[in-house]
Parts: C-alpha cells; sequence; structure tokens
C-alpha cells in the first residue's frame, strides 16, 4: 500500500492529449520508434479500435517528419517487462494500475517526465462509493457482508477500493463483501444502487456526474458516502534509459 501512497502524492507533468509526447520539431532520427501498449490495460477501448486509434495518431504526429511510429500489442505484462528489458520499447501507455502494481520495475528503467493521460475533462479523477440515501452517514464499516457494484475495467479505481478497505478494515475487497457483482457499463453501477440491485457502488466521479445529469431523480436516492481527492490519472505514458536521446527529444 505504500506504493499508493507514494503515487497518488507524486507530482507528474499532466497532458491532455497524446500528441504531446512528440513534439512535432523536425528529426534525424532514421530508426522506427516502437510505441507499445498493453492490450488489457487500454480497456476503454475496443478491442478492435486501439491498434486503429494509436496508429491514426502517429501517423498523424509524423505527417511532416521522416519519422516512422509503429504500434505494437502486447498481450501480458510479463512479455512488455521482457521487450522492456530488451530494448525493443522505446515509449509505452500503460493503465496506472500496472505502473503500481509494478512500481519498483518502472523505476529502474523510466526517465522523466511521466506523462498522465486524461480520460475526461479534469487532469485528475476522483472515487466515489454512493448507496442508498439512508446511509449517508453511515461508516464504510456497516457495509460488511453487503453488495457492491463495479466496473472491472476500470483497474485502477478497484485498486483504490482495495487500498481503501484496507486502510479502515485490514480486510480485502473479497472478504468484505458478501459480493462483488461486476457490471456491463460503468454508468450501470449507480443504476443497480438506485434500483437496491446492491447495497453500494464505486464509480469515477465524472461518470456519476454524467448519469445524474441523465436523470437527476437519482440525487435524490443516493448518496455519496466516500470521496476520494481527486488525484489518480487513468493512464501513463513514458520513455525508457535505454532510447537514444535522438527519439526521446523529439
Amino acid at each position: 500500500m505504500r506504493i499508493l501512497n507514494r503515487f497518488v502524492f507524486n507530482k507528474i507533468a499532466v497532458l491532455s492529449l497524446l500528441l504531446c509526447i512528440f513534439p512535432m520539431a523536425g528529426s534525424e532520427a532514421n530508426k522506427d520508434v516502437i510505441f507499445a501498449y498493453l492490450v488489457a490495460g487500454l480497456t476503454d477501448l475496443k478491442s478492435n479500435e486501439r491498434q486503429i486509434a494509436l496508429q491514426l495518431l502517429a501517423n498523424e504526429l509524423t505527417r511532416d517528419t521522416d519519422l516512422k511510429i509503429l504500434i505494437k500489442p502486447v498481450l501480458t505484462f510479463a512479455r512488455m517487462q521482457d521487450l522492456i528489458e530488451q530494448g525493443k520499447i522505446d515509449f509505452t501507455i500503460i493503465n496506472s494500475f500496472h505502473y503500481l502494481d509494478n512500481y519498483q520495475f518502472f523505476q529502474k528503467v523510466i526517465t522523466s517526465p511521466v506523462w498522465a493521460v486524461r480520460r475526461g475533462p479534469a487532469d485528475f479523477e476522483s472515487y466515489l462509493v454512493v448507496a442508498q440515501k439512508q446511509y449517508a452517514d453511515i461508516p464504510l464499516n456497516f457495509f460488511r457482508n453487503k453488495q457492491l457494484s463495479t466496473h472491472s475495467q476500470y483497474l485502477l479505481m478497484n485498486f483504490y477500493l482495495e487500498f481503501l478497505l484496507y486502510n479502515s478494515t485490514r480486510d480485502a475487497a473479497q472478504d468484505f463483501f458478501n459480493k462483488i457483482k461486476q457490471t456491463k457499463t460503468a454508468s450501470h453501477v449507480v443504476l443497480e444502487v438506485y434500483f437496491n440491485a446492491s447495497d453500494l457502488c464505486i464509480v469515477p466521479r465524472h461518470i456519476f456526474d454524467l448519469t445524474v445529469d441523465l436523470n437527476p431523480a437519482i440525487l435524490k436516492g443516493l448518496a455519496v458516502i466516500h470521496q476520494s481527492e481527486s488525484l489518480f490519472s487513468p493512464a501513463l505514458t513514458f520513455t525508457f534509459e535505454h532510447v537514444d536521446e535522438s527519439i526521446t527529444n523529439l
């Protein structure tokens, strides 16, 4: 858990667009630049969209240069780690969960700065624990053996839930709750609580706000019983110590 503490209080440069990683200054680099992504770490995009979206971005960034950026999908973190150690990756984009889960490894191989890629209008995300209105002033401990709804694709959010429960109860989520229900969409977790299908949920603030905008009546039946600080970035991208300066200084 100390890794999470170090992460959330560590200041990093926040960029709203991924293109800021590769400024359009001229380059004499004559090698292909490998931009790798972990397939399991970009779950916000559909599987058939990830490669296309990142390659289109790379093509646009290099339109007026001789540089060629190749997008490389990597299926497992073990494989990505192997490629990094072999010096076969120049840049990577990765879910912040995987960064935290492998913090010691990354600290040995990455260079500064670390770029954060935001998902919504805010620079950082905040996570909410939401329950029925009558539980507005009830501590989290009350919900032991209750049912929680969450969206599994938000890896960092669920990592934060484990951190929150460990700090308050010393329990893992699977031991604390009677059932953890995974929903098909992020907004559905809010509706599950609203319609009494679950006792509480955890959801990103921007998803909760969007759900309320679409159905303002939700606010009459629900209460936020916990809100994290706005400290979380869903995805990070960085380069590595083995990469030549002619590429990192693009």
